[in-house]
């Protein structure tokens, strides 16, 4: 009998990383008198977004731009941000659990290693997880295509039907689904109008249950 897992996707999810991304990025572009668009910021949500932003504001700006300098600025802005983040709520107690189920544990982020291990190690959660599946495992293919879960998956030994995914944001969800997961959702505060079509659940915060009555909720008929 396969051991199912639940798998966290991390920014927004575990830790709020993308509020820190946008007030960091939103900054530059106050620099240059610009305002922020936020529309535009949405859309590419739990996507790598590299230096699409720096492009972005060129164009609009209609200005020549140091790329590197400029990321460079924004990476210490919201690393001084993003340092002050603890764990999101609902999200420890979630884990305790589903490790007192013996459920397994995995990530699957369009992040690199290096910003997901260092903040997970930062609030104590690194070592819960079995697999840390990011973006550099996959050949840098980030949501919403499906790669990181896949291979979360072949990692975990699992068929797609044994595994629920947790995701914030539109795209982490439209990757999921591609893989073939059942998808809790919370969306983070930034995209909580956006489309979550899909979806297996979705709620405001990991808190708003027992997390064992959650967990009854996102394994129905997968645990029994």
């Amino acid at each position: 009998m396969m051991t199912p897992a639940l798998i966290f996707d991390f920014d927004g999810t575990i830790v709020d990383t993308e509020t820190p991304a946008l007030e960091s990025t939103a900054k530059i572009w106050a620099d240059y008198g610009l305002d922020f668009p936020l529309d535009w910021w949405l859309e590419g949500m739990g996507t790598d977004r590299k230096s699409s932003w720096v492009k972005e504001l060129e164009y609009r700006s209609g200005a020549t731009l140091d790329s590197d300098a400029l990321m460079a600025e924004r990476q210490r802005v919201k690393d001084l941000i993003t340092e002050k983040q603890p764990v999101l709520p609902g999200v420890s107690d979630l884990i305790r659990e589903a490790q007192t189920r013996g459920i397994q544990l995995a990530i699957g982020s369009s992040s690199p290693h290096s910003w997901v291990d260092r903040h997970l190690k930062r609030v104590g959660l690194f070592d819960k997880f079995s697999h840390i599946v990011c973006r550099d495992d996959v050949g840098g293919v980030s949501k919403p295509a499906p790669d990181v879960y896949e291979h979360a998956l072949e990692l975990l030994g699992l068929e797609a039907d044994h595994a629920v995914v947790v995701e914030d944001s539109p795209n982490g969800l439209k990757a999921a689904i591609a893989a073939g997961m059942r998808t809790i959702v919370v969306p983070n505060p930034l995209v909580k109008s956006l489309d979550f079509t899909g979806a297996y659940a979705r709620y405001e915060t990991l808190d708003v249950m027992p997390p064992g009555q959650l967990l009854d909720i996102a394994f129905d008929n997968i645990l029994s």
